[in-house]
């Protein structure tokens, strides 16, 4: 029998949350950077990484702080990035 640690436990609701509620929180940037703290801490669903980072960016537009954060992390992992999201970034 596989037990999972209380922590992991947390971690999988909290994503089950944040899966529910995607259609109620799209326009909300928090919801992204929450969605993309979970992926970065967990290694999990890394393959929607991306969109859910340039989901982020975008919605973040009104919002300088968060804005410089996001750029500031792009421009530290460059590599991991496709060219849609170096245009979105270095665009604006």
């Amino acid at each position: 029998m596989i037990s999972l640690s209380k922590d992991k436990v947390k971690n999988k609701l909290f994503y089950n949350i944040l899966k529910t509620t995607q259609k109620r929180s799209a326009l909300d940037y928090s919801y992204w950077k929450a969605k993309l703290y979970y992926q970065i801490e967990n290694q999990d669903d890394l393959k929607n990484f991306e969109k859910n980072f340039q989901n982020a960016y975008i919605l973040s537009k009104n919002n300088l702080s968060q804005k410089k954060i996001f750029k500031l992390f792009y421009l530290r992992n460059i590599p991991s990035f496709s060219i849609e999201t170096k245009n979105i970034i270095l665009k604006n």
